[in-house]
């Protein structure tokens, strides 16, 4: 059932977020915060989605997925600041 809402879920946030274009996806959270902050640092308006799946013992992180998605007239910008080494 935590699938049909997530699914549920990523179809309303798409319907009613601007920020309906992907530029980055990460599996690991380290680049996922580091895209981030050269995002912020650069004035970029973004929404993130982390899907994670759990897989092995307790405690494990699983499998996580962080997607970013932007504004269509910020594509650009975004995908400059994630590929600067500021």
């Amino acid at each position: 059932m935590g699938n049909i809402e997530q699914l549920i879920m990523n179809i309303i946030m798409f319907l009613f977020s601007k920020h309906r274009h992907l530029v980055f996806t990460a599996f690991n959270q380290s680049k996922y915060y580091d895209a981030v902050n050269n995002l912020k640092g650069h004035g970029v308006s973004y929404r993130s989605r982390i899907t994670s799946q759990v897989t092995g013992t307790m405690g494990s992180n699983g499998n996580s997925q962080y997607d970013i998605y932007v504004k269509k007239n910020q594509v650009y910008s975004a995908e400059k600041a994630i590929n600067s080494n500021e």
